[in-house]
């Protein structure tokens, strides 16, 4: 996937002329915040905890042409931080599955100056997601009946998002951002959708 979207990003950036580079920036885009993954518990226990927050973040690179609506595309690379299930069953067992997901990055991005200061943006394209799962039992009464279980599965969903900010110079801005991940799901979950909120900064050069 590491090729892949090099590759993308290097003919992307190759399609346009040396003068109409000089009618936009490249940038790094970057987000740092915390994760909400929109799944429920899937576990069942008389004493039961559900996490489904985490710290989460992302870092894209890309190309934006202006324009009155200023357009570009970018790739890059999101952790989008974990949820974890814990139960304890009646025999004295306990069970803990946790989730973590992450994945590259390629679509496009748009960006409108309100003013030289205010701006508001948007973000989508498709998202090469690595969903990890860990589940672990400990019986209580037999320990031939504990196990550990470990997968990964890879899928390509999509992503959306949403920012505003400040522009504090013509090459560096900052606000906040929400983007809302999709992938495939497994091992009790099924179309795993993932919000994240985010303080971002860009620069361009």
């Amino acid at each position: 996937m590491r090729k892949l979207v090099a590759a993308a990003v290097a003919i992307a950036l190759g399609a346009v002329s040396t003068t109409a580079f000089a009618d936009g920036n490249i940038f790094v885009n970057a987000n740092a915040g915390a994760s909400n993954y929109q799944v429920s518990n899937p576990l069942t226990g008389f004493d039961n905890t559900f996490s489904k927050r985490g710290t989460a973040g992302a870092l894209r690179v890309g190309y934006r042409w202006k324009s009155v609506v200023d357009y570009g595309v970018e790739a890059g690379y999101g952790y989008l931080g974990n949820s974890i299930a814990r139960a304890a069953y009646g025999d004295g067992g306990t069970e803990r599955l946790a989730l973590k997901t992450r994945g590259w990055l390629l679509g496009g991005n748009l960006k409108y100056n309100i003013t030289d200061q205010w701006y508001i943006s948007g973000r989508a394209g498709w998202f090469r997601a690595r969903n990890l799962y860990q589940d672990r039992f400990l019986s209580a009464n037999d320990a031939a009946e504990s196990f550990s279980y470990r997968s990964t599965e890879t899928g390509t969903g999509e992503y959306l998002g949403v920012g505003a900010g400040y522009n504090i110079t013509q090459a560096i801005s900052v606000g906040l951002a929400y983007d809302r991940y999709h992938t495939p799901g497994n091992v009790g979950y099924s179309g795993i959708a993932i919000g994240m909120y985010s303080v971002q900064g860009e620069y361009r050069f």
